[in-house]
């Protein structure tokens, strides 16, 4: 059952703010998630692929001469 004595535009305007917090906050979740993908787009995971070798010391590198 609904409430006999409704006024929608009074519950318009008392839930304005709220509609405005939830449509902000899926904003900046909408924004925050665009920027989550641009940075590990352009900043790819080091997958281990690419071994890196030491440098030699002075034995070693005497060694190879």
């Amino acid at each position: 059952m609904s409430a006999p004595d409704t006024n929608v535009r009074n519950q318009e305007r008392a839930h304005r703010p709220s509609l405005w917090g939830i449509w902000g906050a899926l904003i900046v979740v909408a924004l925050l998630f665009v920027g989550w993908l641009a940075f590990y787009s352009l900043n790819p995971a080091e997958d281990g692929a690419t071994v890196e070798t030491p440098a030699a010391t002075g034995s070693e590198a005497a060694a190879t001469e």
